[in-house]
């Protein structure tokens, strides 16, 4: 990658004396670059004043990096040129490959094949390249005047999939006044992708923090595994969340993860930053630079000169998940040395009666030194007004090295005047302070701080965080060829590896049903299990509350006609339960093996709360898993129930993902509903979707096979097949 970022010469094929994407290039080039720059058109003597040659082979020195820009056809004899020359570092900034359909696919893949035989790294195709904003590198075609539209160098790199949208965010930053290191248009990616870039950033010296557009990431499970490890915080903006075209799918577990419900899972899982929207994603990335380091309890302590806006600010604070700080008695009894007597100070600390007394700098200078002093404060949020009162921006210097050095950190909610909030801002950014102008989102920017320190302190203290690696392939030997394992097979194979489930057997008379029955206790549920058919409630192929022998014989005769003499039926001990999980696992395109847990029943169908993780997984992040849904509190004791059973969950979690991470052919493991009674976790319904087999196996025998990375199928949700 190195190369890429730093050549010491670039060759420009397609480059123009016309005002056109080639001319614009080389423009660029020559306004920063500080090495050798070679145009390449057969029409001109002579480019932007630099010697123009007529190909690549015609230049006399060595070409590190080569920018692509003539017409998608002509690529791939220009690429074979580069062979000859030695240059192993090309940029294709051309359209008209992949993103155009079958020809443009295969046109890219020709480019593929040639950079393969010749070890050359390709960028693009259809991408407007690198720009490097401290050093005034423009490797790209955008127009000369980005370079004078107000870009200021500073510490996030971006790494964005589309080529426009890389513009857009570049002159959206400028003018938000967010600096920027490196900007990395990667477009279809037919060799360079975001997770070497990761790696690059990871270890550069000029970026602090890195944000991400992208529509989709191929190699998903490098991806997450990039961000775990990184020490510096990743934003992502992912495009395509939205559910529509998805196909139906067999089991929850595949439905539940949705089109992107299951990479934002296991990216957050990672430490990774998700942002809902570009603005969201450049402040979030800005505030993680002004704040590098935060206790993950971030405690917040709200100052204002508004009891409103202190109500509003608690408000946002608490829907992003946030503290609100309880003030200590020693700062307790420091703020009533600042308030009046008939105002005892809380928080939010509403200044204003301090002010009436004492007089804006002294109220708030005082108030503000008290609550840096409070060990049970970790960040304090600053309502201002600007306009009001300019001697604020004199001290914003002194203020961040204050709070520096009482390990606080700082930000303002900023409101007022357009001038002065200019102003303001200038010398915050100056300062190092981060500034936002509504409550919201800054709620939603410390809430990412919070969250990127909370993962990088489990990575760093937990020996048991670390993915586990890829357990070796096993192959099961199935009795039929098929594609879903039937409920009863499905736990036995969860029994075997040590996944808890209910009590239940085959019958093949309804007296030997009845036998069973009256073993394990009553009630007992009849199952009719037909041959490929995984949601049996639709299929009216369940009888619940059977407590009798009469009505036994005749919802087992029932179900054998039903069944028309293919399939089994199975009786099984109906429990009593205190509310319903589910868990899974399956085979993900992007991602490989990953395991889903969550809240089941209805919850599951009417407003899914489920999370991803890679697979296999260890207890430590099992536990996480489980601490993870939005609504855990159900999990912790709700309304007097025994709480989940953390251990128990976890380790059943971590045998179900070593079960299908072992397992290739295995696609799909659902457990729906995993029901709870006294904290306790328990299978009673559960299947296994299959890849595609053929020939007589026997399901107790087991025998090596080739690892395959098969994708796991996505679509929309299903109904209960309990």
């Amino acid at each position: 990658m190195e190369t890429f970022f730093n050549p010491r010469s670039v060759a420009v094929a397609g480059a123009s004396q016309k005002e056109n994407l080639g001319n614009h290039v080389v423009k660029n080039l020559k306004a920063g670059f500080d090495g050798d720059i070679y145009p390449i058109n057969p029409n001109y003597d002579e480019i932007e004043g630099l010697r123009c040659f007529p190909s690549i082979d015609a230049i006399p020195g060595h070409v590190d990096l080569a920018i692509v820009l003539v017409p998608a056809k002509a690529v791939p004899a220009v690429l074979e040129a580069c062979a000859r020359k030695g240059a192993r570092r090309v940029i294709i900034e051309s359209a008209g490959f992949s993103e155009t359909g079958d020809a443009g696919r295969t046109l890219q893949a020709r480019c593929d094949e040639i950079a393969r035989q010749n070890q050359i790294r390709l960028w693009g195709p259809n991408c407007m390249g690198i720009v490097d904003v401290p050093r005034q590198y423009f490797f790209t075609f955008m127009h000369p005047r980005i370079r004078t539209s107000g870009l200021l160098p500073g510490r996030i790199s971006l790494i964005v999939q589309s080529g426009m949208m890389s513009a857009v965010f570049l002159a959206e930053l400028a003018r938000k006044g967010i600096g920027v290191a490196k900007a990395c248009s990667i477009g279809n990616r037919a060799d360079v992708d975001e997770c070497d870039l990761l790696a690059y950033l990871e270890k550069d010296a000029d970026t602090d923090v890195i944000a991400l557009y992208l529509e989709s990431i191929p190699r998903g499970r490098r991806f997450a595994e990039l961000a775990a490890a990184s020490t510096k915080p990743i934003v992502l903006l992912k495009g395509g969340q939205s559910v529509a075209g998805a196909q139906a799918a067999m089991s929850h577990t595949s439905s539940l993860s949705g089109n992107s419900r299951l990479a934002i899972g296991v990216l957050s899982g990672a430490g990774v930053v998700m942002a809902d929207s570009v603005f969201q994603m450049m402040d979030m990335a800005h505030t993680l630079t002004a704040i590098p380091t935060l206790n993950p309890a971030c405690r917040i302590a709200i100052m204002t000169l508004s009891g409103g806006a202190g109500i509003l600010a608690c408000d946002a604070l608490a829907r992003s998940g946030l503290t609100i700080a309880t003030l200590s008695a020693e700062t307790k009894k420091k703020l009533e040395a600042v308030f009046p007597p008939w105002m005892p100070p809380a928080n939010p600390i509403d200044l204003f009666p301090a002010v009436s007394v004492r007089g804006r700098t002294v109220a708030f200078m005082d108030s503000l030194s008290a609550v840096l002093e409070d060990p049970q404060i970790d960040a304090v949020v600053i309502h201002f007004v600007a306009g009001l009162d300019e001697a604020m921006s004199e001290h914003l210097a002194n203020l961040k090295e204050r709070a520096d050095q009482a390990g606080k950190t700082v930000l303002f909610w900023l409101m007022g005047l357009a001038e002065a909030k200019r102003r303001f801002r200038e010398s915050a950014r100056s300062a190092g302070i981060a500034v936002h102008s509504d409550g919201t989102r800054l709620a939603e920017c410390l809430a990412a701080v919070a969250h990127f320190n909370a993962h990088r302190k489990r990575a760093g203290d937990e020996a048991e965080y670390r993915l586990p690696p890829i357990p070796e392939a096993r192959r099961l030997e199935l009795p039929d060829a098929t594609k879903i394992l039937d409920e009863f097979d499905s736990k036995r194979l969860l029994d075997e590896w040590r996944i808890p489930v209910v009590q239940e057997q085959i019958a093949a008379t309804p007296e030997a049903a009845w036998a069973f029955a009256e073993q394990v206790g009553l009630p007992v549920v009849l199952k009719g299990l037909a041959p490929d058919k995984a949601h049996k409630t639709e299929h009216g192929l369940v009888k619940l509350g059977i407590s009798d022998r009469p009505r036994l014989f005749e919802m087992f005769a029932r179900l054998q006609t039903q069944l028309g003499g293919k399939g089994r039926i199975l009786v099984q001990q109906q429990v009593s339960y205190d509310y319903e999980l589910i868990a899974g696992f399956l085979q993900d395109a992007q991602f490989g093996p990953c395991v889903m847990f969550g809240l089941g029943g209805i919850l599951a169908e009417l407003q899914p709360d489920v999370m991803f993780a890679l697979a296999p997984l260890t207890e430590t992040k099992a536990v996480q898993l489980v601490r993870s849904l939005r609504n855990r509190r159900l999990l912790q004791g709700f309304r007097g129930m025994t709480p989940l059973d953390e251990v128990a969950t976890a380790q059943l979690l971590v045998q179900l993902a070593e079960l299908g991470a072992a397992h290739p052919q295995i696609q799909q493991i659902d457990i729906n509903p995993l029901v709870v009674k006294n904290g306790v976790p328990l299978a009673v319904d559960a299947n296994i979707v299959l890849e595609q087999m053929t020939g007589a196996r026997g399901l107790s025998e087991q025998r090596k096979a080739k690892p395959q990375n098969d994708g796991g199928q996505q679509g929309a949700l299903e109904q209960s097949y309990r």
